[in-house]
């Protein structure tokens, strides 16, 4: 267990005056921002923050705000996140909340009653405008995962989803697929937007073929589910992209229904490597995507908000990519 900090102990470490020290933890005027937060992180290094939060009898309350379509019974992305949050969060003694934007809600911009009561505010995924707005009314600590607002006033926890669909256009051709197509919309998301726009480029920049027809899109907005349903083109490529596992794990199945054999006739990968990826017939090749380490920056984040600090922080995540059975290399068969 760790002893309680002293203001002097403190003090000591920072190299500044037990008064300045109890300014910043305070949230007192005349300390720097910068000061502020080596103070506070000096500070929760010892222990310090634990110990206030014993003394004023009051945990921490962290709000995980996500609109239901993420949130999906059979979708276990951000049900991931919110389960390593939620392990965190127990380690410093904080509470976790989780609340779930209905659709209507989240177009008029109405947070679910409780999350105003929070400490701070955790956004899984991409939120309306109106929801943002909400949030930041608020004047709570939060920071956005899997999103980027495109806004100069929230932290946000990403991921290279230009890249992703990049990486993944140029793994299939350096396998020997020259007929690529893209499972997935533009309209469905500004990430899924971002993999078509990196597919596209790879495709232009080694002159392959691009037919619209093949890039398919088998979600419905309107319910929020995927579709086994769609129309498949008479002559589809050798190989797809699947904007996430979900996505992938449909369109397999309406494949199969067709008699179309993978990875023999069609190779598939996809993005997310959720446990769906290794329980299909044949497992999937797919990106990964860190979801721990999304809630432990997203975490980290939100308190050094608390702590003081103002300037806006947007950070990258890498991946990678997991090899299964989706996507021979035709190089070597």
């Amino acid at each position: 267990m760790r002893q309680k900090a002293t203001l002097e102990q403190i003090a000591n470490q920072v190299g500044t005056s037990k008064i300045t020290v109890s300014r910043a933890l305070k949230g007192q005027s005349g300390v720097s921002d910068a000061l502020r937060q080596q103070i506070w992180q000096i500070a929760t290094s010892l222990g310090y923050e634990h110990q206030r939060l014993k003394q004023n009898g009051k945990k921490m309350q962290v709000a995980f705000l996500t609109p239901k379509r993420f949130y999906l019974a059979t979708d276990s992305f951000y049900h991931v996140i919110y389960y390593h949050l939620n392990t965190l969060c127990n380690e410093q003694n904080f509470i976790l909340s989780l609340y779930i934007l209905e659709k209507d809600d989240e177009e008029l911009g109405i947070l679910p009653e409780g999350v105003k009561d929070s400490d701070g505010i955790i956004v899984g995924g991409e939120v309306s405008k109106m929801v943002l707005q909400a949030v930041s009314t608020t004047a709570k600590p939060y920071v956005v995962v899997d999103y980027d607002p495109l806004d100069n006033y929230s932290d946000c926890i990403i991921i290279d989803n230009f890249r992703i669909g990049a990486v993944l256009t140029e793994y299939l051709f350096q396998r020997g697929y020259n007929q690529i197509g893209f499972v997935g919309s533009c309209a469905q998301s500004s990430n899924v937007a971002d993999r078509i726009m990196g597919y596209r480029k790879v495709l232009y920049t080694k002159k392959l073929p691009i037919h619209e027809d093949w890039i398919i899109d088998n979600y419905d907005k309107s319910t929020d589910n995927y579709m086994l349903n769609i129309k498949i083109p008479d002559s589809i490529p050798d190989a797809f992209i699947c904007q996430c596992d979900r996505a992938a794990y449909y369109f397999m199945e309406q494949l199969k229904i067709q008699g179309i054999v993978i990875p023999d006739q069609v190779a598939i990968v996809s993005i997310d490597n959720t446990d769906l990826a290794a329980s299909t017939t044949p497992s999937l090749t797919s990106m990964n995507i860190d979801k721990q380490l999304f809630a432990k920056e997203a975490l980290k984040l939100l308190l050094e908000q608390r702590q003081g600090r103002t300037i806006v922080k947007r950070k990258y995540l890498n991946v990678e990519l997991i090899e299964r059975d989706s996507a021979p290399n035709k190089k070597q068969i």
